[in-house]
């Protein structure tokens, strides 16, 4: 049976989500696990066997029309029963029913069983991001002082879209404004940086804009990071030449690579 999860789940998901990845292994859900069940902005599914939950997923609502699905984790136990396919479609459902019309997720590279399993569900690959991250020990040396410029900032195509922490979703006008009144947005000659700080790090959600601009940014990014006390300032961002050139440059190590998937629930 596939059903909402309560509080008295806590306990036996915490369980199999700290199996996942290996005994020494900490997986981010522990921490993030009480808020989902609380349904602050979505809702956690579980699979019921027997009265117990042997797996979950969490749908996120992004925005007035999309999802997000997150921590798709089943029991080592109880795999190869069909598990992730019913939550993945449970949860699909929950997002039609309040009225989202497209959900995403995003998987490393690397996972081939999760790609087998999104693609059964109807998913369809439309992107990828890389995740970049750099210690703020001996941060870059401070950028000089953003010059005035007649570029305007770049603004985001249709459908273009920017991490949210470990999600992703549409990247819109407000959401730059949003970021610049809050003191999170960098600008530097037509180029522009979104940030969001995380728990234990700064997040560099959106950098675009000209390459020389992108270089400056990625540098204050780290700078942004380390005066805010965070110990790493992590990127995830669309790949190319100029992003990656730019990152490199300000000390980030590239990590894995995640495919963006996507389905429309109308």
């Amino acid at each position: 049976m596939i059903r909402l999860a309560t509080p008295e789940d806590r306990a036996a998901i915490v369980e199999f989500c700290r199996a996942t990845w290996g005994p020494t292994t900490e997986d981010y859900i522990e921490r993030v696990i009480d808020r989902w069940i609380s349904g602050v902005d979505g809702a956690l599914a579980v699979a019921d066997l027997g009265g117990r939950a042997v797996a979950c997923c969490y749908v996120r609502f992004m925005s007035p029309r999309e999802a997000f699905l997150a921590g798709m984790r089943v029991d080592p136990a109880h795999r190869r029963a069909g598990f992730s396919l019913a939550l993945t479609e449970y949860c699909l459902r929950h997002a039609a029913s309040h009225r989202r019309s497209v959900t995403r997720t995003i998987i490393g590279w690397n996972n081939s069983p999760a790609h087998s399993a999104i693609a059964r569900a109807g998913f369809n690959r439309v992107g990828s991001m890389t995740l970049w991250e750099r210690s703020t020990e001996n941060p870059p040396a401070p950028p000089d002082v953003a010059a005035e410029s007649a570029q305007p900032a770049p603004h985001p195509s249709p459908g273009e879209l920017w991490a949210v922490g470990w999600a992703v979703r549409e990247l819109t006008d407000e959401d730059i404004r949003e970021r610049t009144e809050s003191g999170w947005a960098l600008r530097r000659d037509g180029g522009l940086a979104l940030l969001r700080p995380g728990d234990d790090h700064v997040w560099l959600g959106w950098l675009a804009g000209p390459a020389a601009a992108r270089a400056w940014l990625a540098r204050a990014a780290v700078r942004v990071a380390t005066n805010a006390g965070s110990p790493r300032c992590r990127a995830l961002l669309a790949g190319d030449a100029a992003t990656a050139q730019a990152l490199e440059a300000a000390g980030f190590t590239r990590g894995l690579e995640y495919l963006i998937y996507e389905r429309s629930t109308r």
